[in-house]
């Protein structure tokens, strides 16, 4: 099945993007463009007009890794911040995900391109060995940006991604995190509890500076997109790393 994502606001203009959902077999959730990865992309521009305004002053992303996203599934969420900000993104997701992430990036290169933005995918497994990740993330604390939508489905995902986030996001105090996670019921809430108690545990800590709900649809459990999506709280948090206690 392929959908085509529409975008338009006065501040960027209007554009389309191309996005290809594989049938879902396994644990392939990478596969469907879940409601959160469009939530969260209609409100990038505001974010970067607003509390991640200082990342986009000239200079401060000045190498083309400069936006990181994490569990890219089929990379809405990278292709629109790409194109929105007219930044270099780069897409990740598990090994089994990247082909049909790597698609989405090849079809959708023009629209990116004309808009000033760059995307590259590359496979990286959170807690993964190297045969899972790309090599390029071995040298770790680069990015000054990193997004992700939706990463939470199993009770080892919040430690797996935490550690991902802690190895790649720079030690910074400029360098910021953006998660969104559905509040769908009792367990994505404690799912995401959990989360923020791992980023607040790490050596360098990560607190969080602005969250809140915005409204949205979602269409968990309709695998096939033949049903009716429904309405849901997509809770939204923007964390940077604080000095480390030393008492």
């Amino acid at each position: 099945m392929t959908r085509i994502w529409d975008f338009e606001s006065q501040d960027y203009g209007a554009f389309s993007l191309e996005i290809r959902e594989p049938p879902l077999t396994g644990d392939s959730l990478g596969h469907k463009t879940w409601g959160s990865s469009y939530a969260l992309a209609q409100l990038l521009h505001d974010f970067a007009a607003g509390p991640l305004a200082h990342l986009f002053l000239p200079g401060v992303m000045s190498t083309p890794e400069e936006v990181l996203e994490l569990g890219s599934g089929t990379g809405l969420l990278g292709l629109a911040a790409a194109c929105i900000w007219r930044t270099s993104v780069v897409l990740t997701d598990l090994p089994g995900i990247v082909p049909n992430l790597t698609h989405n990036a090849n079809i959708n290169q023009e629209v990116v391109e004309r808009r000033g933005g760059r995307v590259e995918v590359a496979q990286l497994t959170w807690g993964g060995n190297e045969d899972e990740t790309d090599p390029r993330f071995q040298t770790l604390h680069r990015y000054q940006l990193i997004i992700v939508a939706d990463p939470l489905y199993d009770d080892d995902h919040p430690a797996l991604l935490t550690s991902a986030i802690d190895e790649q996001l720079a030690l910074s105090e400029h360098a910021r995190l953006l998660v969104m996670v559905p509040q769908r019921d009792s367990t994505t809430e404690r799912l995401l509890g959990t989360l923020k108690d791992e980023l607040a545990r790490r050596r360098s800590p990560l607190i969080c500076l602005e969250e809140n709900v915005v409204e949205g649809q979602d269409d968990w459990g309709d695998e096939h997109g033949d049903g009716e999506s429904e309405a849901v709280g997509f809770w939204w948090g923007i964390f940077r790393r604080s000095q480390p206690s030393h008492a």
